[in-house]
Protein backbone atom coordinates (compact mmCIF):
# COMPACT_ATOMS: atom_id res chain seq x y z
CA UNK A 1 0.00 0.00 0.00
CA UNK A 2 1.19 3.56 -0.59
CA UNK A 3 -1.22 6.09 1.08
CA UNK A 4 -2.30 9.18 -0.24
CA UNK A 5 -4.42 10.53 2.53
CA UNK A 6 -5.35 9.99 6.26
CA UNK A 7 -8.39 11.36 8.13
CA UNK A 8 -10.76 11.23 11.36
CA UNK A 9 -13.75 9.99 9.22
CA UNK A 10 -14.82 7.20 7.49
CA UNK A 11 -12.83 5.82 5.46
CA UNK A 12 -9.60 6.42 7.66
CA UNK A 13 -7.16 6.31 4.20
CA UNK A 14 -7.27 6.14 1.05
CA UNK A 15 -4.81 4.52 -0.46
CA UNK A 16 -2.87 2.69 -3.79
CA UNK A 17 -2.65 -1.02 -3.87
CA UNK A 18 -0.30 -2.53 -6.43
CA UNK A 19 -2.74 -5.54 -7.33
CA UNK A 20 -0.02 -6.69 -9.95
CA UNK A 21 3.32 -5.49 -10.63
CA UNK A 22 3.26 -2.26 -12.26
CA UNK A 23 -0.81 -1.46 -11.73
CA UNK A 24 -2.14 -0.13 -8.87
CA UNK A 25 -5.64 0.64 -7.69
CA UNK A 26 -7.35 3.00 -5.88
CA UNK A 27 -8.18 1.66 -2.65
CA UNK A 28 -10.59 2.86 0.66
CA UNK A 29 -9.23 1.81 4.20
CA UNK A 30 -11.00 1.48 7.27
CA UNK A 31 -8.80 0.93 10.57
CA UNK A 32 -9.94 -0.94 13.51
CA UNK A 33 -8.58 -2.91 16.17
CA UNK A 34 -10.94 -5.57 15.90
CA UNK A 35 -12.62 -6.15 12.51
CA UNK A 36 -16.35 -6.43 14.03
CA UNK A 37 -16.25 -2.78 14.86
CA UNK A 38 -16.38 -1.53 11.51
CA UNK A 39 -19.68 -2.96 12.03
CA UNK A 40 -20.45 -1.96 15.13
CA UNK A 41 -19.69 1.82 14.12
CA UNK A 42 -22.29 1.50 11.51
CA UNK A 43 -20.03 2.15 8.59
CA UNK A 44 -20.77 0.90 4.68
CA UNK A 45 -19.90 -2.21 3.32
CA UNK A 46 -20.17 -0.54 -0.41
CA UNK A 47 -17.28 2.56 0.86
CA UNK A 48 -14.91 0.31 1.91
CA UNK A 49 -12.59 -1.72 -0.28
CA UNK A 50 -10.31 -2.44 2.49
CA UNK A 51 -9.96 -3.13 6.57
CA UNK A 52 -6.64 -3.40 8.55
CA UNK A 53 -6.95 -4.77 11.78
CA UNK A 54 -5.20 -6.59 15.12
CA UNK A 55 -7.63 -9.20 15.31
CA UNK A 56 -10.41 -10.05 12.17
CA UNK A 57 -12.98 -11.36 14.27
CA UNK A 58 -15.84 -10.85 12.23
CA UNK A 59 -17.34 -13.97 10.80
CA UNK A 60 -19.77 -12.11 8.42
CA UNK A 61 -17.40 -9.79 7.17
CA UNK A 62 -18.73 -8.93 3.69
CA UNK A 63 -16.30 -11.16 1.06
CA UNK A 64 -15.84 -7.91 -1.08
CA UNK A 65 -14.20 -6.22 1.33
CA UNK A 66 -10.48 -7.36 2.12
CA UNK A 67 -9.17 -7.82 5.43
CA UNK A 68 -5.49 -7.47 6.72
CA UNK A 69 -5.10 -8.86 10.13
CA UNK A 70 -1.73 -7.59 12.01
CA UNK A 71 -1.74 -9.99 14.28
CA UNK A 72 -1.47 -12.63 12.27
CA UNK A 73 1.19 -11.45 9.97
CA UNK A 74 2.91 -10.03 13.36
CA UNK A 75 3.06 -13.81 14.63
CA UNK A 76 4.66 -14.64 11.49
CA UNK A 77 7.45 -12.41 11.10
CA UNK A 78 8.25 -13.01 14.59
Amino acid sequence: FRVLSLQGEFPDCEAMQEVRPGMWQRVRIELEFESRNFQKHGHRAEACDVIVCWRHNWPGCPKKIQVVELGRLAKRIG
